[in-house]
């Protein structure tokens, strides 16, 4: 694992109303089994706390896990749909994660990942949501 500046910036919009959130912060990456792997440390303003966030990067999809504060995994693959656990302090909810583009341009040395999905929460209220991952060493 080396050490890497990591800058997410994460976009939602429900009914027309957005949000945008930055964060930049310091983080792991390797290349590991044929995928790229990135792990750091977030604190949680909404909920408190901090979890610990690994992303597994492949050809075809973007595999999201934290766990802390907030547990789950979130699979990203463009055109499909996937569902999971969410659980946070204030309560557990199930999620499902539709991809509608997926980028990635990722080697040894970093890269840049972009994904555009809609978020439901058990099933009815739909989140639009926006992240761009940046990743230097």
């Amino acid at each position: 694992m080396k050490k890497v500046y990591v800058s997410i910036i994460g976009e939602t919009s429900v009914d027309g109303d957005g949000d945008k959130t930055e964060l930049v912060t310091e983080g792991e990456y390797t290349f590991r089994n044929g995928k790229y792997l990135l792990r750091y440390r977030e604190h949680l303003a909404d909920v408190g706390g901090e979890c610990t966030t690994v992303i597994k990067i492949d050809t075809d999809s973007v595999v999201m896990s934290r766990n802390g504060n907030i547990n789950t995994q979130m699979i990203f693959q463009e055109g499909k749909r996937h569902m999971s656990h969410y659980e946070t302090p204030l309560g557990s909810f199930t999620i499902g994660v539709s991809t509608d583009m997926l980028k990635s341009e990722v080697g040894l040395d970093g890269g840049e990942v972009e994904i555009k999905y809609i978020l439901d929460i058990n099933n009815s209220a739909q989140v639009e949501n926006y992240l761009h991952l940046n990743i230097r060493g």
